[in-house]
Formats: C-alpha cells, sequence, structure tokens
C-alpha cells in the first residue's frame, strides 16, 4: 500500500528524502506566504534566491518550464509546482490539518523591531563609504555631500535586483527627485562592482553607496536580518532627508515588509525645485 507523506518531507517508512526546494525572489511577499506557511509547519525546506529580471532565471526555466516565482519542488511527491495560491493549496492539501486556511486570507508581512533611529531635529550620523557611479567610484563622506548639495536624501534599500528595489527606484527616478540643491543617494550592501553593474542595468542616474558591512545601517538603526539567508543583514527600507550641519530634516522607516515608501509625503519635505 502506498505511503502518505510526513510533515518533514518524507513517507512512512521510507528513508526521508531530500528536503524541499524554494525558489523565491527578494522581497516577494508571495513567496513569503509560502515561507510563512513552511515554517509554521514545521517543514524542512531550503530557499534558492533568484535574480529579479526573468531573463536571468534559466535555471528556474529548466526545472519548471517557467520563470516565475516562488516555485515549489516537493522530492517527496514529485511536485513542480509554480504561483503561491496553487502551492499554499497543495500544502495545505497534502500537509496541512483540517481548517488549514489562514494562509489565503492575507499576504504575509514581517513587523520590524522597534528601532532607535535618528528623528527629525537630530544629527545624522556621520559616515564615509566608497559612492559609485556607473562610472567609478571613490570614498565620500556624508557631510561632503552635504556641504556640496546643501541636502541629502540617503534612500536605505534592499538588496540589488530584488523586485522591491528596482521598483522603488524607478518611482523616485520618475518623480525625478534630485538638483542643484539635492543629492540623492542610495545605501545598499552591495559590493561597488555590483552597485556598478546596477546602476548601469538600471539605468540609474543616483550614485549609490556601498555598505557590505551593513556598518551605515547599524548607525542608523535600521539593520534588517534577511530571511533564508544566514548572518547576511540589509537596511530597513528608509529614507533621511539630511540638511546643513548635518540635521535630519524628515525620516520615514518602514514598520513591516513589504511596505511601499510614502512619496508623496517624502517629496513634500524635499527642498523647493528638487523634484519634476
Amino acid at each position: 500500500m502506498p505511503t502518505s507523506p510526513t510533515p518533514d518531507g518524507g513517507r512512512a517508512g521510507e528513508e526521508t528524502p531530500r528536503p524541499m526546494t524554494l525558489y523565491r525572489l527578494h522581497g516577494c511577499p508571495y513567496c513569503e506566504r509560502i515561507v510563512r506557511w513552511l515554517e509554521g509547519h514545521g517543514i524542512e525546506y531550503r530557499s534558492v534566491f533568484v535574480a529579479g529580471e526573468h531573463s536571468r532565471r534559466d535555471e528556474v526555466a529548466r526545472v519548471s518550464g517557467t520563470r516565475a516565482v516562488p516555485l515549489l519542488i516537493d522530492p517527496a511527491t514529485g511536485v513542480t509546482m509554480p504561483e503561491s495560491g496553487n502551492i499554499l493549496e497543495y500544502l495545505v492539501r497534502t500537509y496541512g490539518e483540517e481548517g488549514d486556511t489562514a494562509a489565503f486570507d492575507e499576504l504575509a508581512v514581517t513587523e520590524f523591531d522597534d528601532s532607535d533611529h535618528p528623528t527629525v531635529g537630530e544629527t545624522a550620523p556621520a559616515f564615509t563609504r566608497p559612492l559609485v557611479t556607473d562610472e567609478s567610484w571613490s570614498n565620500v563622506a556624508l557631510s561632503d555631500l552635504v556641504d556640496d548639495a546643501g541636502s541629502v536624501l540617503l534612500v536605505f534599500y534592499p538588496l540589488n535586483w530584488g523586485g522591491k528595489s528596482m521598483f522603488w527606484w524607478k518611482e523616485i527616478q520618475r518623480r525625478g527627485w534630485g538638483g542643484d540643491d539635492l543629492s540623492v543617494v542610495g545605501v545598499g550592501i552591495g559590493q561597488p562592482f555590483d552597485h556598478q553593474r546596477f546602476i548601469e542595468g538600471r539605468e540609474l542616474p543616483y550614485p549609490l553607496y556601498s555598505d557590505p558591512g551593513n556598518g551605515v545601517a547599524e548607525a542608523y538603526d535600521v539593520v534588517h536580518e534577511l530571511d533564508g539567508m544566514e548572518g547576511i543583514a540589509e537596511p530597513r527600507p528608509s529614507t533621511f532627508l539630511v540638511g546643513a550641519d548635518r540635521m535630519v530634516e524628515h525620516v520615514w522607516v518602514a514598520d513591516e515588509w513589504p511596505e511601499t515608501p510614502p512619496y508623496d509625503e517624502i517629496e513634500a519635505a524635499l527642498p523647493a525645485g528638487s523634484s519634476e
């Protein structure tokens, strides 16, 4: 008589096979729905993070015939399945309990811990890091940017190439933030070479601070430990408008993930004439 799958991905009376594999995109709330369900039910799985661009998901296409994520592969049943709704239905039907439907009700969010970040009227922490453009990079202090432009909008953003980072930078670029009186600068954990490739690939007109150790985010108390990436942290999505003498003039720090920046609110705080 055939055996049934067990919650750890095996079958009763058989040697436990490899764990499930979840192909996922960093910052994808639909992927996080699957992660929450698996972890909430104690099911072993491994994460494989894919590129934001569909053209660079050849591995996903090879194993499934699609470039979409999330994609779940379950060796215990031989199932390869894309699309979060279908995956959840499969998991509930195969490994869930009666009435186990909460995962269908809403997208999963991650609530961030309280932060002691700089607030309006305080002095922004000083730092020096490599500042990357499409042509070069060099060590640049925040205070130098403030002296040159008068105001600096620091944009702490998720990993390069993740869906959220690409969408957010596209919106900032569409709004035309920046100008003679305002320097818009990203802060991310990418190495200079990766930052430069990201700038070129997205035709980004803004420079990016390279902060692989996440030390700047630590100084601003906006650190986010990445689920599924042991030992790696990135900045919590946030913006700090820094004026003369590094005085903080406006702050937005995400309370949960995913959360869309309040673009209109941030734009209203920018110096006059620094947005289209």
